[in-house]
């Protein structure tokens, strides 16, 4: 029987990548996608998350869960810590967008560029690795870096646009031992980046993908 994966999406973009990502990594996987567009439109002053949002989100995972997936991974960027707290209330493995990705960027590094189209991913990305690294006593050296308007023309149906600027950002880190993109709306920007940059670069989707497919195969 294959493996059936439930995810939870807050805005368009992220659908199309994570489906690549799985169709790339894990193409024998089974997805079922829920998408409700408030948990994004609804954050909190400074894209901050509300107890409402905390309790929207875990009823969507409690809701995937219910429709008998083996697993549910949430892919948005500034959902992680409601995705955490709703663990507790499945019976299945809960992963969030940031999960994989921050295992591998430890994994490659200590120098990270990272790379954002909202104003609050960074800063999530930014205390879930400072978080991990401290337990494991490694110092790191973050390089946040803001995209302001690549997300209104990815929203736009612009996908080239947003592309542009995402790659012209990342040209412009500083020495690095890697490049996160921490959306997964910039997925498919990642070859890009590469070319551009030359430096070994995640991408949230197919990170969170790997992850997946090694709690089953492991």
């Amino acid at each position: 029987m294959s493996v059936r994966i439930g995810l939870i999406h807050s805005v368009i973009p992220a659908i199309g990548a994570v489906e690549d990502a799985f169709a790339k990594i894990w193409p024998a996987a089974r997805t079922t996608s829920l998408y409700d567009q408030s948990t994004y439109q609804d954050l909190g002053p400074n894209r901050s998350l509300t107890p409402e949002i905390y309790r929207r989100v875990a009823a969507l995972i409690q809701y995937s869960a219910g429709c008998g997936v083996d697993a549910v991974l949430v892919t948005g960027s500034l959902f992680g810590p409601a995705a955490v707290a709703a663990r507790e209330s499945v019976a299945v493995p809960v992963v969030t967008s940031f999960d994989g990705l921050v295992d591998e960027a430890l994994a490659i590094g200590t120098k990270l560029a990272m790379i954002a189209t909202d104003p609050g991913t960074n800063r999530m990305l930014e205390a879930e690795l400072t978080q991990r690294s401290g337990e494991t006593g490694i110092a790191l050296n973050l390089a946040p870096i803001y995209v302001p308007d690549a997300m209104g023309l990815l929203q736009g149906g612009d996908r080239a646009g947003h592309d542009r600027l995402v790659v012209e950002a990342a040209a412009g880190a500083r020495s690095c031992d890697a490049i996160l993109l921490g959306q997964f709306s910039m997925g498919p920007t990642r070859p890009l980046v590469e070319q551009r940059t030359g430096r070994p670069v995640l991408d949230a989707p197919e990170a969170a993908v790997r992850k997946l497919r090694s709690l089953f195969d492991g």
